[in-house]
């Protein structure tokens, strides 16, 4: 049978429904939490401390009766926030793609399928040589990740090997208005790596159930399907 890795979306989990429509489909599906979402990110210890030596500067101010510096600490803490959140994103990126490095390092897989936000740290999973096998990449948000986390602009697979490109199928809808279908065709271009359009939103809710075993499949090449 086959083993497909599931890599979740931001907002979503490893029980999410493309998970189960990979189960449905006949394949082994495991899927790791990773530390994204706001639930999850609140949980992120270094970020719980930011956020009490936050509060602590403000009540300090706040304890000497110093109104100027309370409105001080106010507006510091107003223009901070762009830099705060490019901060949280870089963060919950990094730790998530840390995630699934050590899942790969510790289970055998044959297929890693990324959507979204997961589709951006397969992506990453790829340059960084973590993974080498077929990727199945669902509207993937590589470049947005890197937009929002105040990065140069995302190099995709540059610097990924022919060989491993070759076995990697994004599927992207052309309806999608959370990320820019643009972006999948600039991740395929000049590379081995295969774009699909279908005819759907971000969530590719109306293709998705009769189609992710085929590109499963596809990703995997003819001789393995």
């Amino acid at each position: 049978m086959t083993r497909v890795l599931y890599v979740h979306g931001l907002e979503s989990g490893p029980t999410g429904k493309k998970a189960q429509l990979l189960s449905e489909a006949g394949f082994e599906v495991s899927a790791v939490q990773m530390p994204c979402g706001r639930r999850h990110t609140l949980r992120d210890p270094l970020l719980a401390l930011w956020a009490i030596a936050s509060v602590s500067l403000v009540a300090f101010a706040a304890w000497l009766a110093a109104p100027w510096l309370v409105l001080a600490a106010l507006v510091a803490g107003a223009t901070s926030f762009p830099v705060v959140r490019l901060f949280i994103t870089r963060r919950v990126f990094t730790r998530s793609v840390e995630v699934q490095r050590r899942y790969l390092s510790q289970t055998p897989v044959d297929v890693v399928v990324g959507s979204s936000f997961g589709g951006a740290v397969a992506v990453e999973l790829l340059r960084a040589g973590h993974w080498r096998g077929p990727t199945v990449l669902l509207c993937p948000a590589y470049a947005l990740v890197s937009r929002r986390s105040g990065r140069p602009p995302h190099p995709g697979f540059d610097g990924v090997p022919p060989e491993a490109t070759a076995h990697v199928l994004v599927v992207h809808g052309t309806r999608d208005e959370t990320v820019p279908l643009d972006d999948s065709r600039r991740l395929v271009a000049g590379t081995r790596a295969r774009l699909v359009t279908v005819d759907d939103d971000h969530r590719l809710s109306a293709t998705a159930t009769a189609a992710l075993r085929e590109w499963v499949h596809a990703a995997r090449g003819p001789s393995t399907a």
